[in-house]
């Protein structure tokens, strides 16, 4: 036993995809290929009723039907009956062409399928005509808040002028009055003392930055007047037991240059 899947709610539903608008020429040319195809069939349709031995007064309904089916579901855009109304009209002109040619003969099995044809197309073309479209409500209608009209309550609409209207649902409670609380003031807890980190001025005094900015300094001068690169400076840092990222030897290089610029200048090692 399959479960069925409930609809997922309104508020959760995604956007709807919009569909690509089609052009007039698009649209003209749909409209030239249906109108022509129908033209055509339309003829073969005829002689297929006349060759079942449909009356001839009521024969041209019968391409009338089949082709009605095909436009209404052109129109709806439903896959399955715009191929099935196809096949219809498909099988209509190739039966036409056999009988004429005197190919085959109208057996019992031809002429009972080309009468159940109406009663399918009929079917067909009152189950496509809702496809997307809202129902239309008879019953009342509740006025918006902004609108000039005054609301209908449809729980006593229909109360009879001899009985008395009664409220299906029950009133909603009123909120009681509450009185204000005092505020009341509590006692302080203990302060706590923390320790915290220094201060960013505190920290830039601290006697790691001048010994890195001291050892990357003196790199210059150990490798003959070059600008040392961030693998000299990480190895040197790493001896000195500082740290030794690639941000820091970075930062502590761009240091010392700012304090002397002419180092910028110097080749690189």
């Amino acid at each position: 036993m399959r479960l069925r899947k409930r609809p997922a709610p309104i508020k959760d539903a995604g956007p709807s995809p919009c569909p690509t608008p089609v052009s007039r020429t698009d649209k003209l040319l749909l409209t030239l290929a249906l109108v022509a195809g129908i033209a055509v069939t339309a003829y073969s349709e005829w002689q297929l009723a006349l060759l079942v031995g449909i009356h001839p007064a009521v024969a041209p309904l019968f391409p009338v039907a089949v082709d009605t089916y095909v436009v209404t579901s052109v129109r709806a855009g439903t896959g399955r009956d715009i191929a099935a109304s196809l096949a219809v009209m498909g099988g209509c002109q190739v039966a036409a062409r056999l009988l004429t040619t005197h190919s085959v003969s109208a057996s019992v099995a031809l002429v009972a399928a080309v009468s159940l044809l109406i009663p399918i197309t009929v079917w067909r073309v009152h189950a496509l005509a809702g496809v997307g479209k809202a129902p239309v409500s008879t019953g009342a209608t509740i006025a918006a808040p902004n609108m000039t009209e005054a609301p209908v309550n449809v729980t006593t609409a229909g109360t009879p002028p001899w009985k008395p209207a009664v409220d299906k649902w029950p009133r909603a409670l009123q909120p009681t009055a509450v009185k204000a609380v005092s505020a009341v003031q509590e006692p302080r807890p203990d302060v706590v003392t923390a320790r915290v980190s220094p201060e960013p001025e505190e920290a830039s005094k601290s006697p790691q930055k001048p010994s890195a900015d001291q050892i990357v300094r003196g790199l210059y001068d150990r490798l003959g007047g070059k600008r040392p690169g961030t693998a000299h400076i990480r190895q040197a840092l790493a001896e000195a037991n500082l740290p030794n990222s690639d941000g820091t030897c970075r930062s502590v290089r761009q240091r010392v240059e700012a304090k002397e610029p002419e180092l910028k200048t110097l080749p690189s090692a």
